[in-house]
């Protein structure tokens, strides 16, 4: 049994509570995490009454994953749930000590989390062996025993919603070979990398591994089509995705792998290839979009600590459209302005760490080609006041 799961003994402990549901991204990015770290936690859909009646008008947000403590805390947000677990079951730590493992997993979970668009062109842009399936995962989320046609009425109204943000992704028929080969060059790379090493960085599963888990399994490892490529193509990354929901962490391929970090701080090559391919693609946006929450925040000098981004009740507000630059091509698409948040995260760590450990990041950084990405100096931090950003 994990140290984690020992810890809870005695009146008003117990288990979590985790809202979520197996089609969605971001929960499949905190099952595994609660699972690997031995947390005892049970799973309710957002049909659940509690859900309905309690949880969501206390997180002011109907988006899962949506979390639960013991004692009747609940937190919404895969980065914010992390970074309370984390403090409160530091073993076995998904944040690697070394500078160099904590940067490249902070930036694996951040580009996965944030910014693998092709998760959601494998969703949506192949509809013929996709939908059918999709939206029933959905209606079941809501009508768990329902029948076939209340799990297509309640389906079809969350994929209408969904189909409904395609345009902020920004992905037209021209840039689907493009999606293709950022799928492939994912798949070919973790690939390589699980051929000898079962996650990223040795022997146990770090937030960068968890964060992977958000497109590749709920989207990329699950829906029809995009499963059969993975299945075909990468079936050690189908294998890993497959180990990372069991709750052991020694899998049967790797049984003679310690349970630790790699020694001497290393980041395989592997990895690096990985954040390499992820920078070039996506540091053009988070510039573009730091450029637009900077005018908006200079539009507004009234602004006081805590005002939120957006007057609606959106939790990941759009800035407003950005063009940028895609492996030859260009994309337009909304300005991630959560994406920002998840950053500052990096930011701040890399700012606090000692002289030494800040030039073995930096060093890092330059090899991956991320130092114009954590570069970047926002106007004013980036907060969350009621589950919604926020400037700080």
């Amino acid at each position: 049994m994990h140290a984690a799961a020992e810890r809870f003994a005695g009146p008003g402990d117990g288990p979590f509570v985790l809202y979520g549901a197996y089609a969605s991204f971001y929960t499949g990015k905190t099952r595994s995490y609660l699972r690997k770290k031995g947390i005892p936690f049970v799973e309710r859909l957002p049909s659940h009454p509690r859900f309905r009646q309690e949880v969501s008008p206390a997180a002011r947000s109907k988006r899962i994953p949506i979390l639960e403590t013991p004692e009747g805390h609940v937190i919404q947000d895969t980065t914010a749930i992390f970074e309370y677990l984390e403090r409160r079951f530091p073993d076995p730590p998904a944040l690697p000590p070394g500078p160099r493992q904590r940067l490249a997993a902070y930036l694996v979970d951040l580009f996965a989390s944030e910014g693998l668009k092709v998760a959601w062109h494998y969703r949506w842009n192949f509809p013929a062996p996709n939908r059918h399936f999709v939206v029933r995962e959905f209606g079941r989320s809501f009508k768990p025993q329902g029948s076939d046609e209340l799990l297509d009425h309640y389906g079809e109204v969350v994929a209408a919603r969904m189909d409904g943000h395609r345009p902020r992704l920004g992905i037209t028929p021209e840039l689907f070979p493009v999606m293709e080969a950022i799928y492939f060059e994912i798949l070919d790379t973790l690939e390589a990398h699980f051929t000898t090493t079962p996650y990223l960085f040795g022997g146990l599963p770090s937030v960068g591994d968890h964060g992977l888990m958000g497109p590749l399994f709920a989207h990329l490892g699950r829906d029809p089509w995009p499963l059969h490529v993975m299945q075909q193509r990468a079936p050690r990354v189908f294998r890993w995705v497959e180990h990372m929901n069991a709750p052991e962490i020694v899998s049967p391929e790797f049984w003679d792998t310690p349970e630790a970090y790699l020694p001497d701080d290393e980041v395989p090559e592997t990895v690096k290839r990985l954040i390499r391919m992820f920078c070039v693609d996506n540091t053009p946006i988070y510039h573009a979009t730091a450029t637009l929450y900077r005018d908006w925040v200079e539009a507004r000098p009234y602004l006081l600590s805590g005002s939120v981004i957006s007057d609606d009740d959106e939790d990941q507000p759009n800035l407003g459209p950005i063009t940028t630059p895609l492996r030859g091509h260009s994309i337009t698409a909304g300005s991630p302005a959560h994406a920002l948040w998840v950053l500052q995260r990096t930011l701040d760590w890399l700012r606090a760490l000692p002289p030494a450990e800040r030039a073995a990041a930096d060093a890092l950084a330059a090899e991956v080609g991320a130092t114009e990405l954590l570069s970047l100096d926002l106007v004013r931090p980036l907060t969350r006041v009621g589950n919604r950003l926020a400037v700080a």
